[in-house]
């Protein structure tokens, strides 16, 4: 019977870990990178997270070569082609529907005696800073001379959005606009009027003509609820908000702010409910 000897005993063993440790690196490279996919999915860029649906069939379609044909043009012999104009970067016509002011520029030369033989235009947009200004009512007071049962008559003031206010119509559409159309909060709006006007308003003056703008404004967002009211498909959004209320005192109450989108008719309709 033939033995093995004791170095054949040792070496057995020994390829077999050898063959295990292979098998475990490759194991190790195949985790790895199928971690580093995973991360790519997650973290990595947009581009890089493409996914293919293993159940979709590839096309195995070639890609037909293109033949081009060379084609023969009569070219009359000796004839002149004229170039054609390349259009510039122009800025376009002037636009009509500004007002325009008109700058006259006479040369510096004495012109007296010369024939005006037409004129140069160029033009450029300008603006003016929003103005503000005073609107202020007199109302004459009128007495009939020796008739003292006659009283004083005085003309009656036009209605306003705010009785006994100092803000008209056009400035509380102003504070609207800037706040919800261009977004530019009521702060940066005191602070517009201190530095352009050197007119001072308290911040809470301000929040006080956004509510009276609100008031005056309210007939047409019913008209909008109640047109929203008729759509078909609506969407809604919520929206949780702290807010102080005068029955919870001492604390904040969490009201929802609601947000109702009528996709079809282009509606959209904000509402607050304390509850």
């Amino acid at each position: 019977m033939k033995t093995l000897s004791k170095d054949a005993l040792l070496i057995a063993p020994r390829q077999e870990l050898i063959d295990t440790i292979e098998q475990l690196q490759m194991r190790l490279q195949e985790v790895e990178f199928t971690l580093a996919w995973f991360q790519r999915q997650v973290f990595g860029t947009k581009s890089e997270r493409f996914v293919p649906d293993n159940s979709q069939l590839s096309l195995d379609l070639g890609v037909a070569p293109i033949e081009r044909k060379a084609t023969s043009l009569p070219v009359a012999a000796h004839t002149r082609t004229k170039k054609q104009p390349v259009e510039g970067h122009g800025r376009g016509p002037m636009p009509t529907h500004l007002p325009i002011i008109d700058v006259v520029i006479e040369p510096e030369h004495d012109v007296s005696g010369w024939k005006r033989i037409g004129q140069d235009e160029s033009w450029e947009y300008d603006c003016k800073p929003q103005s503000m200004f005073i609107r202020r009512y007199i109302r004459p007071k009128y007495v009939r001379p020796g008739d003292e049962d006659a009283g004083v008559v005085i003309g009656n003031l036009p209605a306003r959005p705010v009785e006994k206010g100092n803000m008209g119509p056009g400035l509380l559409a102003d504070i609207v606009v800037d706040k919800y159309v261009y977004h530019t909060p009521l702060d940066r709006q005191r602070r517009k009027y201190e530095a352009q006007y050197q007119v001072t308003f308290a911040e809470s003056v301000l929040c006080d003509a956004v509510r009276n703008a609100a008031f005056w404004i309210e007939p047409i967002y019913n008209v909008l609820a109640e047109d929203l009211l008729k759509a078909a498909y609506l969407q809604a959004d919520e929206t949780s908000i702290k807010v102080l209320w005068h029955e919870l005192k001492g604390k904040a109450h969490t009201g929802w702010y609601w947000g109702y989108h009528d996709p079809i008719g282009k509606i959209v309709v904000f509402d607050f409910q304390m509850t």
